[in-house]
């Protein structure tokens, strides 16, 4: 018989704990392995796959990256709407509590309109993946300002009233007022509502060209892009845009 010293104790309960510990950890790797080992597969494999390009992080990364090398510019123009806006400004007088009219001046001004829509290319973009359809979270639509007004085909008219001056002061009003006005009506939903598809539509050409020229067709590649523009609440119905989809 051998006394245990309690220097041996210590290292026969030291060993049996290393012991254990290894034992467990080999279980639980094997039962890990059988877990997320694929059928017929005979090596061991992740629940997702970080460097898969398709995945939303990674497509998001890449394109964010590559903006500076798609284009200089600071602005991505998506849409451009041309329509004849009208303006008027009239100015009635009257003396001696209105006892007798003085007449009415008025100025109309007829000219068409060119408003002009872009992105920022620096406000976030996110790129999402359903499938084989990709999903773009664009920035907001913005009104490049001013709006260009078309002089050169402006029409102009003035009214002067019976005992009134020529309504010279009330047309340097209204010309004045012009490009405020036009740049009020740019930011307005109205004007917006006409642009919006048409920007949905260039966002998504302008991500297709880029996915084209990264190579990114594959089996199993996207077959669709919707473009979601920033502010809206609910996506569009239907697909911006088709793509071929290799096999």
């Amino acid at each position: 018989m051998f006394a245990l010293t309690s220097e041996s104790l210590l290292a026969s309960l030291t060993l049996l704990l290393f012991l254990l510990t290894a034992t467990g950890l080999t279980v639980g790797g094997v039962l890990l392995w059988q877990h997320y080992r694929p059928s017929g597969s005979s090596g061991p494999a992740l629940p997702f796959k970080p460097n898969d390009p398709f995945s939303a992080q990674r497509i998001t990364q890449t394109f964010v990256a590559a903006l500076p090398a798609l284009t200089r510019e600071l602005n991505l123009e998506v849409a451009t709407a041309t329509q004849t806006e009208f303006f008027e400004r009239r100015d009635h007088k009257s003396i001696l509590w209105g006892l007798f009219d003085l007449g009415t001046n008025s100025v109309q001004i007829r000219a068409p309109v060119t408003y002009r829509y872009h992105l920022r290319l620096r406000d976030p973009w996110r790129l999402e993946v359903q499938g084989h359809h990709l999903i773009i979270h664009a920035p907001e639509v913005r009104a490049s300002l001013p709006p260009a007004l078309h002089t050169d085909q402006m029409d102009l008219q003035t009214v002067r009233g019976w005992c009134r001056e020529h309504p010279e002061g009330l047309t340097r009003q209204l010309q004045h007022d012009l490009t405020p006005t036009l740049s009020r009506w740019a930011e307005e939903e109205g004007h917006l509502s006409l642009v919006r598809e048409s920007a949905r539509l260039a966002v998504a050409e302008f991500v297709g060209r880029w996915l084209e020229g990264e190579g990114r067709w594959r089996p199993g590649g996207y077959s669709s892009i919707t473009v979601r523009l920033g502010g809206e609440t609910l996506p569009p119905p239907t697909p911006t845009r088709s793509l071929f989809l290799r096999t």
